[in-house]
């Protein structure tokens, strides 16, 4: 369930995005913001330091909250919220696509991440996805979620298509931190055909370990990126 602090910043966020609130002019104070949307002073104020940690605008003593300019595309493909939550936030247009059903798998020997004895007896669920913006592949991910523990075997089983807002709203899991290594490296045949470039381009490789709230549940995660049209910016958190 959204907070009303998160309902705010994104409805903020829409406006200066669609350009109601252009850069450079002075969002409605927090007294307004208050007896506009019925809410408290440190909801409010909550919203706008969210809005300040992602770059939307910028608070100045005596003047107020100001839209800052977003003078590049920046996707904030390295931020543990989720790129469905901090992408399509930004942009508006993303897309998820499985390209096949989640799927059992061992681990294997030469994983990327060590694991503990219990994580390798009870396996794993695979989902292989490509993520768009605006139609523009940018990541392709290969996630690694403890099996027996979340049934997640077909598409319908996700809210809005979503790992992280299906853990949380059908399990109460919730990411906590990240551990992840980044690998400059060349595209193969299989990676160039779906980014639409050629093979041996260069593309970023990521590898990261997601620690959750519950203990011993750990989710892995290796995609690779590429964004020529796009800057890759964050707020880490």
């Amino acid at each position: 369930m959204q907070h009303q602090y998160q309902k705010l910043k994104d409805l903020l966020k829409k406006k200066i995005q669609k350009g109601t609130y252009k850069p450079g002019e002075v969002l409605p104070s927090e007294h307004e913001l208050r007896a506009q949307y019925k809410l408290a002073r440190f909801t409010v104020r909550q919203a706008l330091d969210e809005l300040v940690k992602e770059g939307y605008i910028t608070k100045h003593k005596g003047k107020g909250s100001i839209v800052s300019e977003r003078k590049r595309k920046a996707l904030g493909l390295f931020s543990i919220k989720g790129f469905s939550a901090v992408v399509g936030e930004a942009e508006g247009s993303v897309k998820t696509v499985f390209l096949k059903k989640p799927y059992k798998v061992k681990w294997g020997d030469d994983f990327f991440y060590p694991l503990s004895p219990e994580e390798k007896q009870k396996g794993a669920i695979c989902l292989e996805r490509i993520r768009s913006v605006n139609d523009s592949p940018v990541m392709l991910e290969y996630t690694y979620v403890p099996a027996n523990e979340v049934p997640l075997l077909k598409e319908s089983d996700f809210v809005h298509n979503s790992l992280f807002e299906t853990l949380h709203v059908k399990f109460n899991i919730d990411i906590g931190t990240a551990e992840q290594e980044l690998v400059a490296t060349g595209a193969t045949r299989e990676i160039a055909k779906v980014f639409g470039i050629k093979a041996g381009a260069p593309v970023l490789h990521v590898y990261r370990k997601y620690h959750t709230n519950r203990p011993g549940f750990f989710i892995y995660s290796s995609f690779y990126c590429h964004t020529g049209k796009y800057s890759i910016g964050n707020v880490f958190q």
